[in-house]
Parts: structure tokens; sequence; C-alpha cells
């Protein structure tokens, strides 16, 4: 293997000294700088769009793994194993510490920033007819998942030696049923392809491990899921994954919130979407769906401790949304 990639690496302009693994990709230092390389899975048109949103973002003092050129001028670099690869400056840096409010305000203003530049600068314009990438619409993606919460309360109903956790998932059900149905009734009354929200380019999958702390500032890295859409995509995404961390903490959630929009306002349809993204039950479903899809004849009992948990942040999510609904109006 690392024979084909050295292959691939005498192909790259930088002469690489060494190289090691990072996640998900292969770290390279040279004397011009630190690099990486990594499998690419998209089209040529995606390559074409994420390099030039690397310059555009460079432009604006953005920091990002920004896409290279190979010795011959091309995006993709095939190796002797006929996998293509894509070569890119690097940072060496930490990630974001979930637990630490300063640093995550830092990471909430630095998403605003990248936002606010991809919504100005006109370089959503530079990925041809949007998002080629046919993602599920938000709203037909929450039916699909009402569906099989539905599907598999009627699965154990019908289990005779009911587990604590099928005991469980019945008796919360009700709960986490309305709070779903709310939500794809909004969202098929306001999709999102429809005017009222901010629209640019999106990160496509915003989390702690993807913007580092950098000697420089902040960077944001793995950007093969940026795309052209709805900027709360980012938002709603990043703040669950932090909340869900922090017990959905309604005086941090409402303090990251106001950072961003002091940055990057949110528009009154843009905090409506926001609401009803982080009020689906995401983590329900996730839990339902890993208990339906394994052996559900062994219980090893992680899956009512999720479950239990779950229903214990619920309470604290709720108090958080309530905070949220009255800010928006």
């Amino acid at each position: 293997m690392y024979y084909q990639v050295e292959q691939v690496l005498e192909q790259q302009e930088p002469e690489i000294e060494k190289f090691y693994k990072g996640r998900g990709l292969l770290i390279c230092e040279a004397k011009q700088g630190l690099f990486a390389l990594k499998e690419y899975f998209g089209s040529a048109q995606k390559a074409e769009f994420l390099y030039w949103l690397g310059i555009c973002l460079e432009q604006q003092g953005i920091l990002c793994d920004s896409m290279l050129k190979n010795k011959d001028g091309n995006l993709i670099t095939e190796g002797p194993d006929r996998i293509p690869y894509t070569f890119h400056r690097w940072v060496r840096g930490r990630e974001c510490e979930v637990k630490n409010r300063t640093e995550l305000l830092e990471t909430v203003s630095f998403l605003a920033d990248f936002h606010r530049c991809c919504s100005e600068s006109g370089v959503e314009q530079t990925e041809e007819e949007s998002a080629e990438e046919e993602m599920t619409k938000l709203g037909e993606e929450y039916v699909r998942h009402n569906r099989e919460l539905k599907h598999i309360r009627k699965y154990i109903l019908k289990r005779n030696n009911k587990s604590k956790f099928e005991r469980l998932y019945l008796e919360c059900y009700e709960a986490f049923a309305r709070q779903s149905a709310e939500v794809v009734e909004f969202l098929q009354r306001y999709p999102e392809q429809d005017g009222g929200y901010t629209t640019g380019v999106c990160h496509g999958d915003v989390n702690q491990h993807n913007i580092l702390f950098t000697s420089d500032g902040p960077a944001l890295i793995q950007m093969e899921h940026a795309h052209v859409g709805a900027q709360i995509t980012d938002v709603g995404k990043f703040l669950r994954k932090i909340l869900e961390k922090n017990d959905w903490n309604r005086q941090l959630g409402m303090e990251l919130i106001r950072e961003y929009c002091r940055i990057h306002p949110l528009s009154e349809q843009d905090l409506r979407g926001l609401y009803y993204r982080l009020a689906y039950p995401e983590k329900f479903w996730k839990i339902a769906n890993r208990y339906y899809c394994s052996r559900k004849v062994w219980d090893s009992g992680q899956n009512y401790e999720k479950l239990y948990r779950e229903i214990r942040q619920n309470r604290a999510r709720s108090q958080f949304l309530h905070a949220l609904r009255a800010w928006c109006g």
C-alpha cells in the first residue's frame, strides 16, 4: 500500500520528506509545510468546486485544508491501484474542548464568520448547480424516521417476553412521537428549499473534530461534504453535538446562538428552522434504530441505559427549546 501511496505523492508539487497516518488521511511533511493526502469519493465537478472554495476562503482569511493541484495541473490523482486521491494543505492543531465555554464560543464565532464570508462573497456561485450530491430533504428523512419508530413500536408490542429496554420504549414512545410529528408538520409547511432561509456554502459535517485551534487561529478541515444550501444545517448539527455533551445546558445553548447571530444574523425563518431541527428527537431514533438492527435476542443493557439517559436529557432539551422559542418571538 505504501509503495502505491509514494507513487501518488511523487506526482505532487512539494517534495515529501515523510508521511504518517492521521484520522482518515495521510499527513505529509515537506519543507514547504504540512500537507495531507486523502482518498477521494466525489466527482471531478465537486473537486473543482472544493478547489475554488479553498481559494475563496484563503482570500477571506479563513484557514482551511484547501485542495491543491498536482504537477500535471489535475486535482485528482489516480494511484496504481486505481484509487483516486486529492492533495491538501494541512494544519497542526487541537480539537475544541466540548466542555470549555470559551473555546465553544470562539468555535461558533469562527463558524459564523465562515458562513458570513460564504454568503457575501459570491463563493456560493462556484458550485455548478449547487449540490450535485442529491441530499435527501430533511422533511422526507424525518417522515421515514417516524415510520421506522412506529414499526419498531408495533414489533415490540407483538413480543411476549419484553426486555427492560422494550418496556421503557413503549412508555416513552408517545411523548417522542408527538415531538417528531410537530417537526415534520413544520418542515412540510416551510421546506428549506423555499425562500426565507440564509443560503450559502455549508461545511456539511461541522463538529468539534473538524474545527482545529492552531497557532494562527481556528481552522476548518474535512471540507469534502461542503455544498450550497441553508446554513442553519451546519448550525443545527454543531449545536446538537455540543449540547448533547453538555446535557442541553440552556444558558450555554443560548450563549452560542447569540454569539453566532452577533457575527452572522439569522433571519426569522432561520431561527424557526433551527428550533425545529433541534426539536426533532434524533437521539431517540438512533437508539431505537440501533436496537432494531441488532440481535434483539441478546440485550446487553446498553440500549436501556442510553434510552434512560435520553429521557432524562429530553427534559433539559425541552427547557432549552422553550428558551429558544421565547427568544425567537
